[in-house]
This record gives structure tokens, sequence and C-alpha cells, in this order.
């Protein structure tokens, strides 16, 4: 069995250790926080790439969602300071695919899965999730009900 890459919490470790010593905030604060929730997902730290990839995937999702509800509320200051956070966040994450790469994604998944209706969108999701990490579920929803019409 190969071994699976584990590099994203080192670096993530060793930015937490640099930040500190230049004394930004921000940065230290976000790196904290994605710390925080790879180790409350597994303790000891020790989960490959993939899975800590989906965790901060999952944190941007909520960053974001927190960006509209503040500017529905009228926190400006707020939903700047979060899409500072989102920024820094992004740069561990593998670049987001365009549309044009997720529907093709998508369309691979369906060739492969046999899909032919809408009660085989299950196995197609889960094909493209799993063949790109990290990717927005909502988007890649979209194109799964609209090219299985």
């Amino acid at each position: 069995m190969n071994e699976e890459k584990r590099e994203l919490l080192a670096r993530i470790n060793s930015d937490l250790t640099k930040a500190m010593k230049e004394r930004n905030d921000l940065r230290l604060s976000v790196l904290r926080m994605m710390k925080s929730k790879v180790l409350y997902v597994n303790a000891r730290g020790d989960l490959p790439d993939a899975e800590i990839v989906k965790i901060l995937a999952k944190y941007l999702k909520e960053l974001k969602e927190t960006v509209e509800e503040t500017k529905n509320v009228g926190r400006m200051d707020v939903a700047e300071t979060t899409e500072k956070e989102i920024v820094i966040v992004e740069e561990y994450l593998p670049k987001q695919l365009s549309d044009d790469e997720i529907k093709a994604a998508v369309q691979k998944a369906i060739a492969d899965t046999g899909a032919a209706s809408a009660k085989d969108m299950g196995k197609v999701m889960k094909a493209v999730l799993t063949e790109c990490p990290g990717i927005d579920g909502k988007i890649v929803n979209q194109f799964v009900r609209e090219l299985l019409k």
C-alpha cells in the first residue's frame, strides 16, 4: 500500500509558527482555527491530505456563509474581515475548478457510472466528490441535475 501524503498539516503548523513570530494576528487566528478543525476530527492529526482538504473546504464554506449573513444584517466590518480569512484558507486548498471543468468532471462521472436518470444522482455525486476533493457540492449538484434531465 502506498504512503498517503501528509504534508498539509505540517505546512499549517510551520506557517502558524511563522505567523506568531511575525505577529500577524489575523493569519494566526485563521491558522489556529484550521488546525483546531483538523485536530477535532482526529486528535493525533495523522489524517491524509485529502481528508484535511475536505475539512478545510467545509470551513471555507462556513466562512462564505458568514460573509453572506453579515452582509445581510449590515455588518460590513465583519464581512470584510471574514473575506480576508477566506483568502488565507484558500491558500491551503487545491485550485478551485472552473464551471467548465466541473461540468466535464460531472459528464465523465455520468459516463463512468452509467447514470441515466435522476435516480442515479447519488452515484454521480459520490464519483465527482471522490475524484475532486474540496469541490463545492452545490455546484456539482446543479450540474448533475441539469445533465441527468
